[in-house]
């Protein structure tokens, strides 16, 4: 038997009632229209924080599907959470990012507009693409198997994101500067310090990298410098490297 089927219930709607869930909206049609789903057949659900059921339809409507929970399962959230300010690239670049990030376990995404990023975008236009993101991050943890779904937030100029961020125990910036360093030699620098990483931020920059104006912005706000190897790397590639490395180094995988 393969993989069961995946549906989101967001936590707000997650209450099971005598051991009872509801699909509704989108999810619902695609469990009856897309998939097919009838009465007795089984389905996993999970509500985007960690909680996933697999489940047993019970009843199905035009526009719901009623489950009954068979097992509840809980995912522990990461030991360490990884946010990444992302420059947006051109293209439908952007789109292949955000399903990648949510396979190597981003727990947020900033998508940043920079003094050299091509893509130009208004408030409206903007609204559009954060929704779109967050509907692919949501199909990608369906995909995958994740079960905590990373929250994309809307895209916005660099320096306002970086003002707005949250605190991290460490921020790094992705650099081609003279005193960046591999992320082993941050770490151990961190070590001697006696910090202990909970949280962390990754930023990359767009396809031109950023200015000398954005790179003091990101020191500013306690970014470190990291090196990502003497090859010039595609913005994709650099996100991808990095998210590897910092979930291998300060997750163990």
């Amino acid at each position: 038997m393969g993989a069961l089927a995946r549906f989101h219930i967001p936590p707000s709607h997650w209450q099971p009632a005598g051991g009872t869930l509801v699909l509704d909206g989108d999810e619902a049609r695609h469990c009856t229209s897309v998939m097919r789903h009838t009465a007795g057949d089984e389905i996993t659900t999970f509500d985007g924080a960690g909680i996933s059921a697999r489940c047993r339809i019970v009843a199905t409507t035009g526009k719901t599907v009623e489950l009954e929970v068979v097992e509840t399962l809980s995912t522990p959230a990461p030991a360490v959470s990884i946010s990444l300010v992302q420059s947006v690239p051109k293209g439908s670049n952007m789109e292949w990012i955000v399903e990648k990030a949510v396979e190597l376990g981003v727990n947020a995404i900033h998508p940043v507009l920079t003094a050299r990023t091509v893509v130009k975008l208004d408030k409206k236009e903007a609204a559009k693409k954060q929704e779109k993101w967050q509907r692919l991050a949501l199909e990608a943890c369906k995909q995958c198997g994740q079960n905590w779904l990373p929250v994309i937030h809307p895209p916005a100029p660099y320096a306002e994101v970086m003002a707005g961020l949250p605190p991290h125990d460490l921020r790094i910036i992705a650099a081609i500067q003279d005193d960046s360093k591999p992320l082993k030699e941050i770490l151990k620098d961190r070590a001697k310090q006696g910090s202990v990483i909970s949280s962390t931020l990754l930023c990359v920059g767009p396809e031109g990298d950023f200015t000398p104006a954005e790179y003091q912005t990101a020191r500013d706000h306690g970014c470190v410098p990291m090196s990502l190897g003497p090859i010039i790397l595609r913005v994709e590639t650099a996100t991808m490297y990095g998210l590897s490395v910092l979930g291998h180094e300060l997750r163990g995988s």
